[in-house]
């Protein structure tokens, strides 16, 4: 069934705001500076909602609108799957269910190990029970993997910011070379006359 944007968008939201818990549509109303009637008109899917408001919404999700409009799509899949499941039986049911956790897991667009060696070490561990974390299907999977994207950028830009330093004092020396051999060149005419 071929779903709208304005569907997609709506499906997203909602679940996006159960996941975040009581008060959220306030906090969210409050935070983005929308009015809360209209916010609430787009959660029940009376109102689209305009451009601005909508990439405000996906903002406040740190989220672009094309990732609320895929996660809305795999929502909706899922819901329009356990619909027809329901007038089937228990082997296709299966079959759906483990659609539906694959379904989650291009949602977040994080592709973990499928298996480790034994741990070796706490470090390991560590890893085992982050990837425990990143396959379960809680809203501590959306918050660690958005830490970890956090800590990623972090640490790159850490890196980029060394190679940059590294650039700039190789770019000094550079010019104090030539600032050096430019003062010889002046000094060795005086010199010679």
């Amino acid at each position: 069934m071929a779903q709208s944007v304005t569907h997609q968008f709506q499906a997203a939201l909602a679940h996006l705001l159960a996941q975040e818990g009581r008060g959220a549509q306030s906090r969210l109303a409050g935070q983005q500076n929308i009015d809360r009637g209209y916010l609430n008109a787009i959660v029940k899917g009376r109102k689209p909602g305009s451009e601005e408001v909508r990439a405000k919404i996906a903002g406040h999700f740190n989220m672009t609108f094309e990732d609320m409009l895929a996660l809305g799509r795999g929502i909706l899949s899922r819901s329009e799957t356990e619909i027809s499941e329901g007038k089937k039986g228990g082997k296709q049911k299966v079959a759906a269910q483990n659609d539906n956790s694959q379904a989650d897991k291009r949602l977040i667009d994080f592709k973990s190990p499928k298996k480790f060696r034994e741990a070796q070490s706490g470090f390991s561990e560590k890893i085992m029970k982050v990837v425990e974390i990143l396959e379960s299907d809680t809203i501590y999977r959306d918050v660690l993997a958005e830490l970890i994207d956090a800590f990623y950028d972090a640490v790159s830009t850490k890196k980029d910011n060394l190679k940059l330093r590294n650039q700039m004092k190789e770019m000094e020396s550079r010019i104090v070379s030539l600032e050096k051999r430019l003062a010889d060149d002046k000094d060795s005419p005086r010199k010679s006359a």
